[in-house]
């Protein structure tokens, strides 16, 4: 049995395309600050997290249902896999202020990490996840870059 390749029109975009599009934008963002400002570009990360803050509140996303920092997290690693973008979002908890944040089979991943061969940045979705932890706990996250895998991320997220 073959496999039928479907080629996509001139002047189409998918959702992979879009999904580049995004993360190649924040990825361009992220690498050019650190270059220009070294170990100071960390500065601008607590304003994006606020942004997304704020957007949580504002659309009623939910992304912070929990009294503990542990049920933030386990309700956020439900929730996020019904997005249909990956197949796990979960936590991994090394103390009380450090996890290790998988995204695991997300869709873009293949593309976007072939594509762009991310390093030295952080994954979109771990950037929201250290805008929930620093809600949770009413603290101040460490900024670390993810580790790209061919089909997710890995990022170790922090209090300071």
């Amino acid at each position: 049995m073959t496999e039928t390749v479907l080629e996509k029109p001139s002047g189409v975009l998918d959702y992979n395309d879009v999904g580049t599009l995004l993360h190649g934008t924040l990825f361009g963002y992220q690498k050019a600050i650190k270059e220009i400002l070294g170990t100071g570009s960390a500065v601008f990360v607590h304003p994006v997290l606020d942004i997304i803050r704020r957007i949580n509140e504002r659309t009623g996303v939910n992304l912070l249902t929990g009294s503990t920092v542990d049920e933030v997290f386990a309700n956020l690693s439900a929730i996020m896999p019904t997005s249909g973008i990956m197949k796990a979002f979960r936590f991994e908890k090394l103390s009380p202020n450090k996890y290790v944040l998988h995204v695991e089979e997300c869709v873009w991943a293949p593309h976007i990490h072939h594509e762009l061969k991310p390093s030295d940045v952080a994954c979109p979705f771990a950037l929201l996840a250290m805008a929930v932890f620093e809600e949770a706990t009413k603290g101040k996250i460490k900024v670390v870059d993810s580790e790209y895998a061919q089909n997710g991320t890995k990022t170790v997220i922090e209090l300071l």
